[in-house]
């Protein structure tokens, strides 16, 4: 099928796996598309075709998916709205995961909390995705982050990538955290586990502080 005017033919390179497709699948995401459908949230392909009055890409660029364009198939066509060319000799597979955590962990710092370098923010799901560009974000901006782990060999990884803590999952974490800012404020804590990781956060912000719950990788409800 060739793509009308103002389409784009794209040919997918790759297409991540996120929990956010698997939760599609099982018909507990916010999106429910009519069956039968194929799924896939992000993902990175090359300009196979473009129709009438294209401007923004030609042929042969390397662009990112949509979001939401169900990307797990070889081909697929798209509206030309907001498609740009990235560049040439970046590694498809890490453009390919662009498109929902780096913007999701930029907007967690930004978006809630007015944030001064020298804050810190703590998080749990600190091994994530979202987790990781939360730490290379906050490198960028000057904030400090408190990052909860569950397991050790994880620690040494995470601090070497720009953690300034990074603590194991335990009873008393939320102590050893309080220990180990001082008398800093947290004055922002990221959920992306849900059920008592939730509480364990919340133990750990200052009064007034704020808690965001952006995914839920227990599946469990929030329990504080």
């Amino acid at each position: 099928v060739a793509p009308g005017p103002n389409q784009v033919l794209i040919g997918v390179e790759f297409s991540p796996l996120n929990q956010s497709d698997l939760l599609l699948a099982r018909g507990i995401y916010g999106t429910r598309p009519p069956l039968p459908t194929v799924i896939g949230n992000e993902g990175v392909g090359r300009v196979l075709a473009v129709g009438p009055r294209v401007e923004s890409v030609k042929v042969g660029d390397r662009v990112l998916a949509p979001l939401s364009s169900f990307t797990w198939r070889e081909r697929i066509i798209v509206s030309a709205n907001d498609l740009f060319a990235l560049h040439p000799d970046a590694d498809p597979r890490q453009l390919a995961m662009l498109a929902i955590n780096p913007p999701t962990a930029a907007l967690l710092l930004s978006e809630y909390v007015d944030l001064k370098p020298g804050d810190w923010v703590v998080q749990n799901s600190a091994n994530s995705g979202v987790g990781r560009w939360v730490i290379a974000f906050a490198k960028t901006r000057g904030l400090k982050t408190v990052n909860i782990v569950r397991r050790p060999e994880l620690m040494t990884e995470l601090k070497a990538i720009g953690g300034d803590i990074v603590v194991v999952d335990s009873p008393d974490v939320s102590k050893e955290i309080k220990a180990a800012v001082g008398q800093a404020e947290l004055l922002l804590a990221l959920d992306g586990v849900s059920g008592p990781a939730t509480g364990v956060l919340a133990a750990t912000l200052s009064p007034h502080g704020t808690l965001v719950s952006y995914a839920a990788m227990s599946l469990g409800p929030m329990s504080i």
